[in-house]
């Protein structure tokens, strides 16, 4: 694929952004949430996939699904952020580290908790680094993607694409935001709507084990 090929889809979707961020500015979040929230779940996986980025609701959620025996193993999709310091290590943890330690303390045993290796920041290298464990893991089958209610359909597309060709099962689990942040809620799905609309033109044509 070329860079130039890229340049122009790349200006295709900044321009259909522009349009839908329009459109979107017309409508009400109901409206964006029958496009943007997946309904596609699991009641048994083998794995949780906790998406990395509004760590506090999504890891609530996970822990909650674990605890309800949900899934045995967690796996924690990395973003390769640095985030506050640890008195404890005498250094700033990544925020995967955070995570693990989150679900530690809150009784989830060390060894059912997998992080996931980090090349590129994006859902859809997420995906890929996940496959590049599952696939190493017979006995995954089967996992349950853990995100925010307006990233599940974004989310799901990449896992989908990425996952094409192997006979895992895919769900994904939305977990709702905070009752404090509806009031940005449509500024978000506004923007959640233009990265869709550019994961279209920038992973469709891709094949799954481009890095």
């Amino acid at each position: 694929m070329s860079f130039n090929w890229f340049l122009r889809a790349l200006s295709l979707s900044v321009a259909l952004g522009v349009v839908l961020t329009a459109v979107v500015l017309a409508v009400k979040p109901a409206l964006l949430e029958q496009v943007l929230v997946a309904k596609q779940t699991l009641t048994q996986a083998d794995a949780l996939v906790v998406m990395a980025g509004s760590a506090h609701e999504r890891l609530s959620a996970t822990l909650q699904l674990y605890q309800r025996g949900s899934a045995p193993r967690i796996l924690l999709t990395n973003d390769g952020v640095i985030g506050r310091w640890s008195p404890a290590e005498r250094r700033n943890l990544y925020n995967v580290e955070w995570a693990r330690d989150y679900l530690v303390k809150k009784g989830v045993p060390n060894e059912a908790i997998v992080q996931l290796k980090f090349t590129r920041k994006g859902s859809y290298y997420d995906a890929l680094n996940t496959r590049d464990y599952v696939l190493s893991q017979p006995e995954l089958g089967s996992l349950l993607l853990v995100t925010s209610d307006y990233h599940t359909v974004r989310t799901l597309w990449s896992f989908k694409r990425v996952f094409a060709g192997t006979d895992v099962l895919l769900g994904v689990y939305p977990v709702p935001k905070d009752p404090s942040y509806q009031g940005r809620r449509l500024k978000t799905m506004g923007v959640e709507l233009i990265k869709f609309v550019y994961y279209q033109f920038r992973y469709r044509f891709f094949r799954p084990d481009d890095r």
